[in-house]
C-alpha cells in the first residue's frame, strides 16, 4: 500500500512538472522581452534566453539568485524591494520603471510588469521587462498606479505577450485563433452579449488552443488522418490549455470557456460530456466560430471547404455539436449580403 501511495504521488508531481515546463520553456522562451519567474522570496526559478543574453548571465548564475540583487543597481534596490513586497502582499499586477545594470555596466532603464502566478497553493511571480526611455532624473524608480483602465491595459498586455509567444511556437494555430476571435466577437454582438462576456470570449478565443503546445508535433502536424490513439491525445488539449491558464490566476474567468469549447450541445463532446445550456454560453459561441474557421481553412490533410459547403456542415450540426439558437443566428449573420469575410 505504501509503495502504491508513493507511485501515485510521483505521478502527480510529474504532471505538475510537465505543465510548469510546458508553460515556461515552450511559451515564455518566445516572449519578445526579458522574462524571469521568481519564488515568493524573489529567487529566480526561470529566465528566458533574452533575459540571460541581455544581462550577460548564465542560467547557473541566475537560478536561485535574488533577481533584484542581480539586475538592479544598488541605489535602486530598496525601492524595488518595497514594490515587489507590495505585489506579494496584494497579489495584483504591478508596473514600475527602474534602472538596470547590464553586462557592459551601461545603465539602461526598464519598464517592468510583475504579476503573480499560482501553482496549487504556491504563488510565483513573473517579471517581464522591456527597455524604455531614460527619465530626466537618473536612477529614479517610478511605480505606476494600475487602477481601472490602466489595470485593464496591463491585463491586455499580458494576454498579448502570451499570444505573441504562442504565435512564434505555432504560427498557423495562432492565425486560426485570430480568425476565430473575429468571428466569435461578431457573433457575440449579434447575440447582444454584455461587454464583460465579450471581453472574456475575446481572450479565450485567442488562447483557446494553447493546450496544443502539450501535444507531440508528430500528431499535431500529421499529414493524414489521425489514429484513434492520436485523437485521444488531441482531445486532451482543452484540459491542458485550462491548466496552463490556471497558473495565471487573474485569467481564471476564461478557464470554463477554454475547457469546454469542444463540448457538444447533445453531450457527445469532450472532455466532460456536458450538454445543452450546462455548457457556458461563451464556450458555445466559441465552438461555432472555431468549427466554421476550421472548416474553411486549409489543413495538412485537406483543402479548406468553400463557404457554402462549410455552412451546410454547420447547419447539419445544429442541435448536435452546436447550440441551435446560436447556429441560426450565425447562419443568418453569414448569409446576409453585407457580410464581410475579411480576416475570416
Amino acid at each position: 500500500m505504501e509503495k502504491r501511495k508513493k507511485k501515485i504521488k510521483k505521478k502527480s508531481i510529474d504532471r505538475s512538472t510537465i505543465l510548469w515546463g510546458l508553460f515556461f520553456e515552450k511559451l515564455l522562451q518566445n516572449v519578445d522581452a526579458c522574462v524571469m519567474v521568481t519564488d515568493s522570496r524573489g529567487r529566480a526559478v526561470f529566465a528566458n534566453k533574452m533575459h540571460l543574453d541581455f544581462f550577460g548571465l548564465s542560467n547557473k548564475q541566475v537560478m536561485g539568485a535574488n533577481w533584484i540583487n542581480r539586475v538592479i543597481p544598488e541605489e535602486g534596490r530598496e525601492e524595488v524591494r518595497e514594490i515587489f513586497d507590495e505585489v506579494k502582499r496584494k497579489k495584483e499586477i504591478c508596473r514600475f520603471e527602474a534602472p538596470v545594470k547590464t553586462q557592459c555596466d551601461d545603465e539602461k532603464y526598464f519598464c517592468w510588469l510583475t504579476l503573480p502566478l499560482k501553482e496549487k497553493r504556491t504563488f510565483f511571480y513573473m517579471v517581464i521587462g522591456r527597455e524604455g526611455e531614460r527619465p530626466s532624473k537618473r536612477n529614479k524608480v517610478k511605480q505606476h498606479n494600475l487602477k481601472s483602465s490602466k489595470l485593464h491595459t496591463a491585463y491586455q498586455e499580458v494576454v498579448e505577450t502570451l499570444f505573441a509567444a504562442s504565435k512564434v511556437s505555432d504560427p498557423e494555430t495562432a492565425q486560426h485563433a485570430v480568425r476565430v476571435m473575429h468571428i466569435a466577437v461578431r457573433l457575440a454582438k449579434k447575440l447582444k452579449m454584455d461587454m464583460t462576456s465579450i471581453g472574456k470570449l475575446k481572450v479565450a478565443s485567442l488562447l483557446h488552443d494553447l493546450g496544443k503546445m502539450a501535444i507531440d508535433d508528430k500528431i499535431l502536424f500529421k499529414n493524414g488522418k489521425l489514429t484513434n490513439e492520436e485523437f485521444v491525445e488531441i482531445k486532451k488539449h482543452p484540459h491542458w490549455g485550462a491548466d496552463v491558464i490556471r497558473l495565471v490566476y487573474f485569467l481564471r474567468d476564461i478557464i470554463p470557456i477554454m475547457a469546454n469549447h469542444h463540448e457538444n450541445y447533445d453531450g457527445s463532446g469532450y472532455p466532460n460530456g456536458i450538454k445543452g445550456e450546462n455548457i457556458p454560453l461563451e464556450a458555445r459561441v466559441l465552438s461555432v466560430a472555431d468549427i466554421y474557421e476550421a472548416l474553411t481553412a486549409d489543413r495538412p490533410y485537406r483543402k479548406g471547404y468553400s463557404r457554402k459547403k462549410a455552412l451546410e456542415i454547420i447547419e447539419e450540426e445544429r442541435g448536435r455539436k452546436l447550440d441551435p439558437v446560436i447556429t441560426d443566428i450565425f447562419l443568418s449573420m453569414v448569409r446576409t449580403k453585407n457580410f464581410e469575410e475579411e480576416g475570416f
